[in-house]
C-alpha cells in the first residue's frame, strides 16, 4: 500500500495556536483534492506543523511567503 502523508505550514505572522490550525486547513484542502483522485482515505494522512518546521528562518511576525506552503509525502 502507498501512505501519503499532508503537512501544512505557515509564516510566523500572527498566534502560533492559529497558525497551526491554519496550517491544518491548508493541509485538510489538498487531502480533499487528493481523495477526490481516488486515493483511498485510510491512506492519507494530514498534519501541521504551523509555524513550527520553517523553510526559511525568521523571527516572529515575519511574512514569509516561501514558509506558507503544504508538503505531500508519498511513501
Amino acid at each position: 500500500s502507498t501512505d501519503v502523508t499532508i503537512i501544512g505550514h505557515t509564516d510566523t505572522v500572527g498566534d502560533s495556536q492559529a497558525n497551526y490550525e491554519l496550517g491544518l486547513e491548508r493541509a485538510g484542502r489538498i487531502s480533499e483534492m487528493i481523495r477526490a483522485l481516488g486515493v483511498d482515505p485510510s491512506h492519507v494522512f494530514t498534519e501541521s506543523h504551523g509555524e513550527g518546521d520553517l523553510l526559511v528562518p525568521t523571527k516572529d511576525n515575519v511574512a514569509e511567503p516561501k514558509n506558507r506552503r503544504v508538503e505531500v509525502i508519498v511513501r
